[in-house]
């Protein structure tokens, strides 16, 4: 009996055996030979596809840079070191190398600058910055510039000139690759009345080409850029510079220039070796994208490819024949398998050989399975709301949240919206975090957010269905169900005006029980829960407008997007006027300064307004390191440190009284620096008066002389600190002096009054008489009686 089912089972297995290697055979052979066939075609099609996504790329990399240096090159344009070269008539050597040593430093923070001309049409003069700084007036090294400037035609602005340019005037045979981007202006006449050129290293522009050579790409590959006229702007090929030559005459490119399509893919002979041409164009760009990769180099890896192809189905079909067998010598016995698999699961040992019946023990481990199924069922009821927290936070914030059916793990997991029907989303942000950060340890924080989501759903749910989640760090979220309206449909305003007014209450509940205030911005519904988190970005860029409407604030998506935002700029001469306010130590006129350029931002975006005070504090601390660089004064600011104080900011208010308390202690260490100063000279005037007060000759004029200083200018300094003028100083140390000579010196009133240094007897006897109340002689006669009644008992 045991014998007749073992044969069975054995027939049963060679059968399934036979049937498996046969299938898998038959499929390997196919698969092979459809390899072997169409292999060629699909790595031409690949290697297409891989050339036009990476001329797309370099396309990328040349545009982004051109965009960067048009911008770059309007800002240097704008900059008042730029303007004062170009518009000076008469400019002094020592401005011209200021202005030239911060536009080259300027220069410095670009890395893909070769260099950079500036023309002043009223002189004829060029300044060369970069590399070799030079200036020359009515001739210049770079003649094919000098020769555009003739013609105006030839000067497009911000458009990248493909150029060869010399290097220096000393050896002009050798050249640097560059896109020249000029920026002229014009007398009424249309001569050219200055001019800005910037110089774009062409290695820079397209530095994909380089690092395409790095690439582990086909051996062989060259990629050109050219114009539409056939001339080569860049290429690959590093040890063949093929920079402005002209390939017109070749046949490919004539092929590629006559083509009415953007892109293709061809085969043509270059330089006699047979290869595959794929170009591309594009309708905003002047440059055609050609890659040239020679055909042998793509058949011998096609046939490598081919061989290894047939190697590895060979060692498959051994495979499959090892896994058939194994496969078929384990499948006659499902019920044994199962009972393993089970004993596995259950972490439990193998039933003992006289256990027989497989099926109770089968039975058993299935009933243990379902009471650990309903343990872990009750566990998750216990933590559903944690859950569900993390879930829905995920789908705030993850990029990759796991897609599942979103209506039934609702319903699970007790989510109180629909996710069919369309979303919008309520952001509370909290005010003053840095005190509310610094006041509240990590518990407590986590415990008012959990206060402020029970609020909030406590408050809009009666109204709409929806779910409140705990966002982390500053903020709560709230998603509910609204209608989609459009802006002329009844009722689209109302469901607004009615989320404003449950926000608004949200926010007086929550100040009122937790005494902290939170700031409310409601979202437009979407349609989609996936895009759920594309509306938590939108509305967290909302939420920046605080920093407008102050704390407190109940602001919209609606009302934001009405908004008509002010086309600002920054006014270079207003923002030069405030730094020579502070750089003078005028404090109030410093601040009626600054808040007449913050005035300017009242109408502008979030953006322009973070854009412009970050100009702002960067030109207040250039001017303070350049202060620091000429100067003995020393302010020990940290950039970085207020940058990052700036950024953490939440309202105007608090941004305004950093920058006063900034401006407030420059100036103030300004001052302090000139109180010193002032200091130091006036006591060296004193002790210089002191110890020349005997020569007739001295008079403030002296004095001044002395020190190199003008006389108002000294005797300002002198009655700023001893209420007194120099004249009268000096009069009153000789005055001094001559009292105590008359008290303990033997000589005369005459001897004395030109011991001192006093040319004018009659006008000495008058001061002094002023001064003690008494003339000479009297005060000498009373000094010595004074001095009798001193000595006698």
């Amino acid at each position: 009996m045991r014998v007749k089912f073992f044969r069975t089972g054995q027939i049963y297995f060679y059968s399934m055996f036979t049937k498996i290697t046969f299938l898998l055979t038959l499929i390997m052979l196919a698969l092979l030979l459809f390899l072997h066939f169409n292999f060629t075609n699909y790595s031409i099609g690949l290697l297409n596809s891989s050339n036009q996504k990476l001329m797309n790329q370099i396309y990328q990399n040349a545009l982004q840079i051109n965009n960067s240096v048009r911008t770059y090159s309007s800002a240097i344009f704008n900059n008042p070191n730029t303007t004062k070269l170009m518009y000076s008539d008469d400019i002094s050597v020592l401005d011209q190398l200021n202005s030239i040593n911060t536009i080259e430093t300027s220069l410095g923070s670009a890395p893909f600058i070769y260099s950079a001309y500036v023309y002043n049409g009223k002189t004829n003069t060029y300044y060369a910055i970069g590399a070799n700084t030079v200036t020359r007036k009515d001739q210049f090294y770079d003649t094919e510039l000098v020769q555009m400037f003739k013609d105006p035609k030839l000067l497009l602005s911000h458009t990248p000139i493909p150029r060869k340019i010399p290097v220096s005037e000393l050896d002009p045979t050798k050249f640097e690759n560059v896109f020249s981007y000029i920026l002229p202006e014009y007398f009424p006449d249309k001569r050219l009345k200055n001019a800005l050129v910037i110089n774009v290293r062409m290695n820079w522009i397209f530095n994909s080409l380089a690092s395409y050579q790095e690439s582990d790409s086909l051996t062989g590959n060259n990629i050109l850029i050219m114009d539409h006229n056939g001339n080569v702007i860049a290429n690959s090929d590093q040890e063949k510079d093929l920079f402005l030559s002209s390939l017109s005459n070749e046949p490919f490119v004539a092929h590629v220039l006559k083509s009415t399509n953007q892109s293709g893919v061809f085969t043509a002979d270059f330089r006699g070796t047979s290869s595959i041409i794929t170009y591309t164009s594009y309708e905003t760009s002047p440059w055609i994208l050609v890659n040239i990769t020679p055909y042998k180099y793509i058949a011998g890896t096609v046939s490598k490819v081919k061989a290894i192809t047939v190697t590895i189905g060979l060692v498959m079909l051994i495979i499959c024949l090892i896994t058939g067998f194994l496969l078929s010598k384990n499948l006659y016995d499902p019920v044994r398998n199962l009972r393993k698999t089970i004993g596995r699961l259950n972490q439990a040992q193998e039933p003992k050989e006289d256990h027989h019946n497989e099926f109770q023990y089968i039975t058993d481990s299935i009933e243990s399975t379902h009471y650990q199924l309903n343990s872990l069922e009750d566990f998750r009821k216990t933590n559903l709301f944690t859950l569900k927290q993390t879930y829905l936070k995920d789908l705030l914030l993850s990029k990759h949240v796991k897609e599942v059916d979103y209506e039934a793990f609702f319903k699970q997991h007790n989510v109180h919206f629909d996710p069919r029907s369309s979303i919008a989303l309520i952001l509370f942000k909290t005010d003053h975090y840095a005190a509310f950060h610094a006041n509240y340890s990590s518990r407590d924080q986590s415990l008012l957010r959990y206060s402020l989501l029970n609020i909030a759903n406590e408050i809009v749910h009666p109204s709409y269905p929806c779910e409140s989640i705990d966002a982390g760090r500053d903020h709560v979220v709230t998603l509910l169900n609204m209608e989609v309206f459009s802006d002329h449909e009844p009722g689209s305003t109302d469901h607004i005006e009615r989320l404003k007014s449950l926000a608004q209450e949200i926010q007086q509940v929550y100040a009122k029980y937790c005494s902290i205030s939170v700031s409310a911005f409601i979202s437009e519904p979407v349609t989609s829960i996936k895009d759920v988190r594309a509306l938590y970005e939108r509305t967290l860029e909302l939420s920046h407008y605080r920093i407008k409407y102050g704390h407190g604030c109940l602001l919209t998506q609606q009302t934001i997007n009405k908004v008509n935002w002010s086309d600002f700029n920054i006014n270079t001469a207003s923002v030069q006027q405030f730094l020579d306010c502070i750089q003078k130590a005028k404090l109030e006129e410093a601040k009626t300064a600054y808040w007449n350029l913050i005035q300017e931002l009242t109408d502008c975006s979030f953006n322009i307004i973070m854009f412009t005070l970050s100009y702002l504090s960067s030109s207040i601390f250039n001017l303070v390191n350049l202060m620091e660089r000429n100067g003995t004064i020393s302010f020990g600011l940290d950039f970085v440190s207020f940058d990052n104080t700036m950024k953490s900011m939440e309202v105007f208010d608090e941004i305004n009284y950093e920058f006063i308390t900034l401006i407030s202690a420059i100036v103030g260490k300004i001052e302090q620096n000139r109180s010193e100063k002032s200091d130091i000279v006036v006591s060296n005037a004193i002790r210089f008066i002191d110890s020349h007060y005997m020569d007739t000759t001295l008079t403030s004029n002296r004095v001044a002389d002395q020190f190199k200083l003008t006389p108002a200018y000294l005797g300002k300094l002198f009655r700023e600190h001893s209420s007194r003028s120099i004249a009268d100083y000096i009069s009153e140390t000789r005055l001094v002096k001559a009292s105590e000579l008359l008290k303990d010196s033997p000589f005369n009133v005459d001897e004395i009054i030109e011991k001192i240094g006093w040319e004018n007897k009659k006008h000495f006897f008058t001061l002094f008489k002023k001064r003690f109340g008494t003339t000479p002689t009297e005060y000498r006669l009373k000094s010595r009686v004074s001095d009798i009644q001193e000595i006698s008992p």
